[in-house]
């Protein structure tokens, strides 16, 4: 039931999506921890395994909580033999049977799902199919449809030419490291996502194999991407042509994708945008939408039309992206417009592939952060055409700022507000109110972190509460009205000291009755997100604890933490020595964010930096601090990236910059 080849590491940290779910075998509360009932996780493995199979393939994880924590199991080896048997006993046709692996001392149980050629039941209860992260119920006739095109008619599906020796292997092994199948040949990885097939000894290439990995490019007149400059707002024909084409990017989307990127990123200005309630030179569009509609317009256009490729158009007043292929027919302009997750796919193939390399993120979520980072520069929403033989989307970079919302902005003074707050401050101040699921559709926070960053708008005196159940929603404080609950919150925060335990205990009490209602508007949405409330719950306490239980193994690798160590301005040095041996989580995170505002810092760095074992401090402080919006990843379509690295928002480095400025004045 082991088997060596597959590395779970690279699965640790990543969230859950189209291609990855994991699930913790204990239930209960903490301290009390119980094994869960053996019937329904072979339930769930049924469900779970069949659903993958039915869309794209996928690796289910049993023996994870969702921080990320290896727990294992507790089962006799009886049940633990039932339960890696399920696919095969369950499911019809029957699918490859679980295995174990060991990771961090304990046993996990996994599932390494292929596509399959053919619809999945779970025997008497359906047809399961995984949409982004979730699971949901399909027909068997949809199923046939999805794998139909997808496996029959697409492009990537046709045999190739070229053989194994055509491949790029470096690129082959970024691949298989991304997919945690780092061990395995690079055969066994192209059978397993389909994208060969086994001929006598030897195997057989399909064409999305050179699409992705062949070294000198696929046998395809147009796989690549054209860019193209207007000089204004129009193209012009003649002697007007005013139109500059520049050099054609080709190649397998390995080295496509990021040449792409590097000649976009040169084209896009930095005009003076607001960020916060500040103005700051950032680029005239947001870097995850022309990225990500990008990396839609390559993997989803249709490579039958090989007499087009895929173009992206420079205006002055827009960007243009637009790939052969209208949408598959199981996707509506109306479900993209509805802003949920969907993610249906004409080259399965590629778009797994594109995972394991790192280019993408497995979760459905393109088109709706698309829409909410766009909003969040007060940029117009994206405009997306589909027709039968292509589809475009465009963003356009004129603000939609009002001269109410300037006058909004001149209203906040020198308030001091992250991107995030002023976010949540203006959608009140344009619509009158704002909820936590409003809050999360323009931020990408989760529900956790959309319900603290209101409370804390709520709590300096800015937004005001009306409860009413799972219908509260926040509106905007008057400024007389805002300082004078900040004035009573911050006599709450000085007084505390002074009490007596009982008293204390009887404010604790009396603050829980306060957000009490703003907890029950949360409770719809935060019973959805329950596993990430979990996985954020370690970033939520004191570190005092975890302080001490890292000291042992922090003097145990100090010489690799050494060696990870920068070099630091006086300043920040300074700041950091000021903390001492056990800083509290609020300085802590304020070090973090000023020395993520010098440079982007790994964990490995700022964990040599402040002492801290770089994986704790992951998952006590960096994703907390990335959900509150205070960071950024440099690598946000992998969380597991092994160059992943945060940084400060804008705004948090240009404010950092003049408050040291007017220091030295």
């Amino acid at each position: 039931m082991t088997r060596a080849p597959f590395e779970v590491g690279p699965f640790i940290g990543q969230d859950e999506g189209q291609h990855f779910d994991r699930k913790s075998l204990f239930e209960g509360p903490e301290g009390q921890k119980r094994p869960r009932d053996r019937r329904s996780v072979r339930d769930q493995v049924a469900e779970y395994v069949a659903a993958f199979a039915n869309a794209e393939g996928g690796v289910l994880v049993l023996g994870l909580e969702d921080d990320g924590t290896s727990t294992g199991h507790r089962y006799p080896a009886d049940a633990v033999r039932a339960i890696l048997d399920t696919p095969r006993a369950r499911l019809r046709p029957p699918q490859p049977e679980g295995f174990l692996v060991k990771h961090a001392g304990v046993e996990l149980l996994v599932f390494d799902v292929p596509i399959s050629d053919v619809p999945v039941q779970v025997d008497g209860d359906g047809f399961p199919l995984r949409i982004g992260d979730k699971t949901v119920q399909a027909s068997e006739s949809q199923i046939q449809s999805l794998k139909f095109r997808g496996l029959v008619e697409s492009w990537e599906s046709r045999p190739s030419r070229m053989t194994l020796a055509d491949l790029d292997p470096a690129l082959l092994a970024r691949a298989k490291t991304g997919s945690g199948l780092g061990t395995i040949s690079d055969e066994e990885y192209l059978l397993k996502r389909k994208l060969a097939d086994r001929r006598g000894r030897d195997i057989a290439l399909r064409r999305g194999a050179e699409l992705l990995f062949a070294s000198d490019g696929p046998d395809h007149p147009n796989a690549g991407v054209r860019i193209f400059r207007v000089v204004g707002t129009e193209r012009r024909l003649g002697a007007e042509h005013n139109v500059e084409e520049r050099p054609r990017i080709e190649g397998n989307l390995g080295q496509v994708l990021p040449a792409v990127f590097a000649a976009i990123d040169g084209l896009v200005r930095r005009p003076s945008r607001l960020v916060g309630n500040r103005f700051r030179a950032v680029p005239e569009y947001p870097e995850f939408s022309w990225k990500e509609a990008i990396l839609n317009a390559v993997a989803h256009r249709d490579y039958t039309t090989e007499g087009r490729t895929t173009e992206v158009w420079f205006f002055d007043d827009r960007l243009e992206v637009t790939n052969p292929g209208g949408l598959v027919p199981d996707i509506a302009l109306e479900d993209l417009l509805s802003l949920r997750r969907v993610h249906v796919s004409r080259n399965p193939r590629t778009v797994r592939a594109l995972v394991d390399l790192g280019f993408m993120r497995d979760q459905g979520e393109g088109i709706p952060r698309i829409f909410a980072e766009m909003e969040g520069l007060f940029l117009p929403a994206p405009v997306l055409e589909p027709s039968p033989r292509e589809f475009r989307i465009t963003l356009r970079n004129t603000p939609t700022l009002t001269a109410e919302d300037r006058t909004f902005v001149a209203s906040l003074g020198d308030e001091e507000l992250t991107d995030l707050d002023f976010r949540a401050l203006l959608e009140a101040h344009r619509h009158g109110r704002i909820d936590n699921a409003r809050m999360r559709q323009i931020s990408g926070l989760d529900t956790l972190g959309a319900s603290q960053l209101l409370r804390k708008l709520r709590d300096r005196g800015l937004l005001r509460l009306h409860a009413a159940g799972a219908a509260s929603f926040y509106e905007l404080r008057s400024r007389e009205q805002g300082t004078e609950a900040a004035r009573a919150g911050d006599q709450d925060d000085t007084d505390v000291s002074s009490r007596s335990a009982d008293e204390q205990r009887s404010h604790a009490q009396d603050e829980r009755a306060r957000d009490r209602p703003g907890l029950e508007a949360d409770r719809p949405g935060l019973e959805a997100d329950r596993p990430g409330l979990e996985a954020d719950r370690p970033g939520l306490e004191a570190d005092r604890p975890g302080l001490e239980a890292d000291r042992p193994e922090l003097e145990a690798d100090r010489p690799e933490l050494e060696a990870d160590r920068p070099e630091l301005p006086d300043d920040l040095s300074a700041m950091i020595e000021a903390l001492g041996e056990r800083p509290r989580q609020g300085p802590l995170r304020a070090a973090i964010e000023r020395l993520c505002a010098w440079r982007a810092l790994r964990p490995a760095e700022l964990g040599a930096l402040l002492g801290m074992r770089p994986d704790n401090l992951t998952k006590r402080h960096l994703s907390a601090m990335v959900n509150e919006g205070r960071l950024l990843r440099t690598h946000p379509e992998s969380f597991s990236h092994p160059e992943q690295a945060y940084r400060a928002r804008q705004g948090t480095r240009a404010s950092l910059s003049e408050s040291d400025d007017d220091d030295t004045q």
